[in-house]
């Protein structure tokens, strides 16, 4: 059975959709600092690209079976260390490749839909590892270590009604995984076409 078959899909995260969330270990931004996201509580602020600091209403531990996660190599996406992130967490790209999707020089895309660029590769857990969900009051762009900005959710509470509901989407959804797909395979094809040019110069 393949990594992105529905049936792992539905395994791996109990609900639609690949798994979401940060590791532990995983540095988010504070007005302090930076701070691991176990170490967060409600009521603490966090730094946000897109809405400056806001606090956190909740951070929910999930168990999930770790089946594997997506390693970014330090550098990769600008980010001065490795990080391991669950398949579908939301990461933010900067590319023009992207205008045609966005309509913006960047676009959020599942972290599962990066593998094969810039080093960016599955990496097999032997063991159930815990997510962290961080919800704020609205969905937005959460720095979680030096040089990656990840999505969130909005909480639990700002999706009671439709108009909070509508008022709580992102700045830029997440793109489906079959267009982030596209998008990377992009990417990757310019890169290969840049070496080969280099390689005959």
């Amino acid at each position: 059975m393949g990594r992105h078959d529905p049936a792992l899909t539905i395994a791996l995260s109990g609900r639609a959709g690949l798994a979401r969330g940060l590791y532990a270990g995983t540095l988010v931004r504070t007005p302090l600092g930076w701070s691991a996201v176990e170490t967060l509580c409600p009521g603490e602020l966090v730094l946000t690209r897109d809405r400056g600091l806001c606090p956190v209403l909740a951070l929910v531990r999930e168990e999930l079976p770790a089946l594997w996660a997506v390693r970014i190599p330090a550098g990769a996406l600008e980010n001065t260390a490795d990080i391991l992130l669950p398949p579908g967490q939301p990461v933010l790209v900067q590319t023009e490749s992207a205008l045609p999707y966005t309509g913006e020089a960047e676009a959020l895309v599942p972290a599962s839909s990066l593998e094969g660029w810039r080093g960016i590769v599955p990496v097999a857990r032997a063991t159930t590892a815990p997510i962290w969900q961080i919800r704020l009051d609205r969905a937005s762009l959460l720095e979680a270590g030096p040089g990656i900005v990840t999505g969130v959710d909005g909480g639990e509470a700002a999706e009671a009604d439709l108009l909070t509901r509508l008022m709580a989407q992102p700045e830029r959804p997440v793109l489906p995984l079959a267009a982030a797909r596209h998008l990377v395979a992009t990417l990757i094809g310019m890169a290969t076409g840049e070496g080969l040019q280099a390689a005959r110069g």
